[in-house]
This record gives C-alpha cells, sequence and structure tokens, in this order.
C-alpha cells in the first residue's frame, strides 16, 4: 500500500495518526476477551491496522480501566518531587508509588511543571528533605 505522510494516513499499511473511538472499542474488546499481551497478533485477530507496539502503548496508557483521570494533585506532586531526588528520571520506578498513573504521565507532567533546568524551590525542599531521611 502506498503511504502517505499525515495524520490518518498509512504507511507500510499501518494506520498512523489519531485512535478513532472504533478502534478504541475494538482493542478494549480484544483485551477483555483474550488479556493483555502478544500485541502483535491485535492486528490479524482484530482487523485493527496498528501495529504490536501501538496498540500495547494504546492499551497501557490511555485505555486500561485502572487508569487515573484528571490533574496529579498537590500529594501526588509532593512524591514525585521527592522520588525524583532519589530516583532521578527513573519514571517506571516513581511510577510504581503512583497506581493508576503511567510512567509517561509522571514524565510528562514532570518536563511541563519543572522544566529543565530551572530549578524550583519546591525541587530542593524535596532533595534536601529526601537527604535528611538518608
Amino acid at each position: 500500500m502506498e503511504g502517505q505522510y499525515g495524520w490518518g494516513t498509512f504507511e507500510d499499511g499501518w494506520r498512523k495518526g489519531p485512535w478513532t473511538p472504533q478502534e478504541d472499542k475494538l482493542l478494549t474488546e480484544h483485551v477483555k476477551l483474550h488479556g493483555e499481551g502478544r500485541w502483535n497478533c491485535v492486528s490479524r485477530l482484530t482487523g485493527l491496522k496498528r501495529s504490536g507496539k501501538s496498540c500495547r502503548l494504546r492499551w497501557v496508557n490511555y485505555l486500561r480501566p485502572d487508569l487515573k483521570r484528571g490533574k496529579i494533585t498537590p500529594h501526588e506532586e509532593t512524591i514525585i518531587l521527592e522520588l525524583h531526588a532519589k530516583w532521578r528520571i527513573r519514571w517506571s520506578t516513581i511510577a510504581r508509588s503512583h497506581p493508576g498513573r503511567t510512567d509517561n504521565e509522571i514524565k510528562n507532567y514532570w518536563r511541563t511543571h519543572f522544566k529543565k533546568g530551572k530549578m524550583t524551590k519546591n525541587i530542593e525542599r524535596a532533595r534536601a528533605n529526601f537527604l535528611k531521611q538518608q
């Protein structure tokens, strides 16, 4: 299949761009029936024109029923700051302390609220508190 570049187009037989509600429904139904895993088979079994990696990322980051929706709370932010002082950019390690939040969500939160090179008082305070506890 000849590919075009842009949103919602096909490239090498795979659909690129935003997911449709119908695609989300197909993926959700597939996972309910077959469970997570074997993502490379999803396309063949469901008719989705998405790669296994794309299906896995869509499920993990957006469709899982246990995901928390909405803004990160001040309490969650405090924990992120404290754990960042300890683990730096090990987002998956930090995410384990936030059930329902993904490593990608925490990374994006960090990057949008605490820009690289601009250390805020909160970050310094969290680092100082963490180091005191050591």
